[in-house]
């Protein structure tokens, strides 16, 4: 794997060869590349012989529950750290309430993203858009340090590889990608476990919500998009705050779909946005100027309410998208 970054690459290992006390944070509302990074990278920093606490402001995902390790990640970030290890977080706030800015501004931060909107907000900020998730990287970054690729450590990174390629699926998948997934079978990690766990099985209540959010979506310009308002979730009975049950997901399969985007209401009147787009169209720049960020193909934001004004102000933009293609 070409990295583009080679000085920030040196750097990074500098920082961490020197570190003993490291507090490492992934982004709120971790997806499995989140849980995976983070977990690779703690495993893999502690076989080194380095104190790490991981941390995230929200709990994973119970489907994440096969990975060890899985219940060392806290809320809990207070501590006398002396390097902060931000990873896969495209910006500083989306490392949400973990990250105390009294406690943690002072201390070296090193910086571990894929997404091609990252702000650039570390002391060192190693960025690698050409890698399909940032658990790859990790698995660079072991590499590079001569560090053993326990099974532990695998299957976290496989997890991440997996669950942003969607199986090796989407459009940033390289053979490097597949070359990095055959590596950490070979080193104990399960492609058919994971993919069943991280991607394939799902609650009930996930799959009611999809099949509420399907029979009211639209299909308007090319751009398949669905509210699922605070009512919805009320009167299935859904306790859940965050998530679409997959339904952004679902709707950019619609051959006559070139933009997907899903809209949930949330419990503090702000309103999550989900965007999905074929290969030939980049929604990252519109999630970007909405405070958000990701990738050309799959980006978000999180908006101010009400839910019928943040959807009248992202459907223009992304009509703009496909109109200039």
């Amino acid at each position: 794997m070409t990295i583009s970054q080679p000085q920030a690459w040196a750097d990074a290992e500098g920082y961490l060869r020197r570190a003993q006390r490291i507090l490492a944070i992934t982004h709120l509302q971790p997806d499995g590349d989140a849980i995976g990074s983070l977990l690779g990278f703690t495993h893999a920093m502690r076989d080194w012989g380095k104190q790490v606490t991981p941390v995230c402001q929200d709990s994973p995902n119970s489907r994440f529950d096969y990975l060890n390790g899985i219940r060392d990640i806290t809320r809990n970030s207070e501590g006398n750290f002396d390097l902060v290890v931000a990873l896969d977080a495209g910006d500083l706030s989306r490392l949400g309430n973990v990250f105390l800015p009294v406690q943690h501004a002072s201390i070296p931060m090193v910086s571990f993203d894929h997404h091609i909107t990252n702000t650039h907000y570390g002391t060192v900020n190693v960025v690698e858009p050409g890698f399909a998730s940032t658990s790859e990287m990790m698995f660079m970054l072991i590499k590079r340090l001569n560090l053993p690729l326990t099974n532990e450590i695998a299957s976290a990174l496989l997890t991440g590889v997996i669950t942003d390629t969607l199986a090796f699926r989407t459009s940033n998948t390289t053979p490097d990608t597949l070359a990095t997934a055959v590596e950490l079978m070979r080193a104990g990690a399960s492609v058919t476990e994971i993919t069943r766990r991280a991607l394939v099985l799902r609650s009930y209540d996930s799959l009611r919500l999809l099949g509420a959010g399907l029979a009211a979506s639209q299909l308007e310009d090319r751009i398949a998009y669905a509210s699922i308002p605070r009512k919805m979730r009320k009167a299935l009975g859904i306790r859940e705050d965050r998530g679409d049950g997959n339904l952004v997901g679902t709707l950019i399969t619609a051959m006559e779909a070139d933009i997907a985007v899903v809209f949930v209401e949330l419990a503090d009147g702000n309103v999550d946005v989900s965007f999905r787009a074929q290969p030939r169209f980049d929604i990252s720049q519109v999630a970007l100027e909405l405070g958000g960020g990701g990738h050309p193909a799959a980006a978000g934001c999180t908006m101010p309410g009400p839910l019928r004004d943040a959807v009248s102000q992202v459907l223009p933009k992304l009509r703009q998208v496909i109109r200039e293609k």
